[in-house]
């Protein structure tokens, strides 16, 4: 069993007074007592000099967005940790009421395989729990169904519980937009209700306030994971006007009130602790993950899917690879082709669906799928040089700082030519020019991309709502815009197949959805934004 255990949060109770700081600050002190070796850091020191430090250690990450995204990555691939979410780190905006149903889209997930990669998601109540479950395909999520009290708190609560109250409402006095402390004081006036706007820097202090009136109203802007002052407001004998955005509201027990809840939140103190401890004591080592994921998705592949997985399984660094398909509803013997070949190599892994969806969609499922840090794309139709995975791993694994490299490719019109047996020296135009945000008027990247998936951590996925031809330029374009770095490896990786599905030079859907890509992305072009300013308006209605 792991004895040392570090835990990592932006803040702690001695820097910050907030619920998620009091709660991290019960469990380190009841994992001490229960024999673990715990120390503390603060998310914005984790370094390499840390990590490489502390290997064998299990982390417990709080609150993480002061740590790096280089580091959020080795832990990601590297260590055994959970994390105790206290709100919605996984979006980019941190409020899913922003959202239909809370539900974002793709476009808007942030740090998915930081939270897939955990050996548990820990959340406050079932209603964050069914959230996150609606924003992340991952399978790993525990509801604790409470939060963390001192019992020197819980005896406090106790206390104020038996205090006679105010017929008057308390309304938390808060800056913070989402307390939404504007809106209570609106629906308390539009009542004719009386108040008092509460705030303390002292713990104590703030209850004592608090308990002073018979009602809390509370009506906050974004989803609650639980909320620990109505929590405390109920603990306090207190009744509490709230919305729907209380995760506490939708819980079982949240009907008791004064001693009856003190003694339900005392259980969750042993249970939580108990959490924590079993997946502490079950965690292995780490993982030995594949080194490069390649992924593709196709719907009636058959006549490429042979030369193709011959291309893809000669390639020099195979075996350090796991290969991704994607099926959408392919018509022919295309399961059958691929059988042959997981018959012969353990690292295919396929997916295969009655539907036939959209390549975007598909792509995104694939990328969720892979398990390694570096993603890799293989189109069905082109093929690779049997060393272009290689030259790509090597210059992208070598530099911490870029995010993507790509390299020169040849095109050809003839279905299953290899780059070796090619006789065409035509290049692809998207690749031809180095990195620069100008040169990104064109898709840079072009057809066979490697790219950290720390990528999407940053910037979400492809888009399936907006983009049926210009994903890929969407996304790479949202990466630079982030200040994401590309680098091009000056060589021959792979042949691409002309004619593909963004090459009909009289789609005008296609030229609409480019033309919007172009005006929302215009401050990245510098001087080429002029230059093709006149290209792209006659696409715009």
């Amino acid at each position: 069993m792991n004895k040392n255990i570090i835990y990592i949060s932006d803040f702690f109770a001695e820097h910050v007074l907030g619920g998620a700081e009091l709660n991290d600050l019960e469990l380190l002190y009841l994992l001490r007592e229960k024999g673990y070796n715990v120390s503390k850091v603060q998310s914005h020191l984790v370094d390499d000099q840390f990590l490489d430090k502390n290997k064998k250690a299990f982390f417990i990450i709080s609150n993480f967005m002061n740590m790096k995204f280089e580091y959020r990555e080795r832990l990601t691939y590297e260590a055994n940790y959970i994390i105790y979410e206290h709100d919605h780190k996984y979006l980019h905006t941190r409020n899913p009421a922003h959202f239909k149903n809370f539900e974002a889209p793709g476009t808007e997930i942030r740090n998915y395989f930081f939270y897939k990669n955990a050996k548990k998601v820990f959340c406050q109540s079932d209603f964050h729990k069914n959230i996150i479950l609606k924003n992340l395909d991952i399978d790993n999520v525990v509801s604790v169904n409470g939060n963390l009290w001192s019992l020197k708190a819980l005896h406090k609560l106790e206390a104020l519980c038996a205090k006679e109250k105010n017929d008057c409402v308390s309304i938390l006095d808060s800056n913070i937009g989402h307390k939404n402390t504007s809106k209570a004081v609106e629906y308390c006036r539009n009542k004719g209700m009386s108040f008092d706007l509460v705030k303390d820097s002292n713990y104590e202090s703030f209850l004592e306030k608090l308990s002073q009136n018979s009602k809390l109203v509370f009506l906050p802007g974004s989803p609650e994971t639980l909320s620990r002052i109505v929590c405390e407001a109920r603990m306090m004998g207190m009744s509490a006007v709230i919305n729907k955005l209380v995760g506490a509201g939708h819980e079982s027990w949240f009907k008791m009130k004064g001693k009856d809840l003190i003694n339900y939140m005392i259980g969750r103190r042993e249970w939580i602790t108990q959490a924590v401890s079993d997946v502490i004591e079950t965690s292995s080592g780490s993982s030995d993950l594949k080194k490069v994921s390649i992924i593709t998705t196709f719907h009636k592949a058959e006549e490429f899917l042979e030369s193709y997985l011959k291309n893809i399984t000669s390639q020099t660094m195979f075996s350090d690879c796991e290969l991704v398909l994607v099926d959408s509803g392919s018509p022919g013997s295309e399961q059958e082709i691929v059988k042959k070949y997981m018959d012969k190599y353990d690292n295919i892994k396929y997916f295969r669906y009655k539907n036939n969806f959209k390549p975007t969609i598909g792509h995104n499922m694939a990328i969720k799928k892979s398990t390694s840090k570096f993603v890799v794309w293989a189109m069905i139709d082109d093929r690779k040089s049997l060393d272009g995975i290689q030259a790509l791993f090597e210059a992208l694994d070598s530099n911490v700082e870029l995010e993507l490299t790509y390299g020169d490719c040849l095109s050809t019109k003839n279905k299953n030519e290899s780059v070796e047996t090619t006789t065409s020296t035509k290049l692809s135009e998207h690749s031809i020019n180095q990195f620069s945000r100008e040169n990104m008027i064109k898709c840079l990247p072009g057809p066979m991309p490697m790219w950290r998936k720390r990528l999407h951590e940053k910037c979400g996925f492809f888009d399936e709502i907006n983009h049926d031809f210009s994903d890929d330029w969407d996304l790479w374009l949202r990466a630079v815009n982030t200040g994401c770095v590309f680098e091009k490896v000056n060589r021959v990786v792979g042949l691409y197949m002309e004619g593909g599905r963004s090459q009909w030079n009289d789609n005008a859907d296609q030229r609409r959805e480019e033309a919007k890509i172009f005006f929302k992305n215009s401050h990245i072009f510098g001087r080429n934004y002029e230059k093709y300013r006149m290209y792209f308006s006659q696409f715009i209605a």
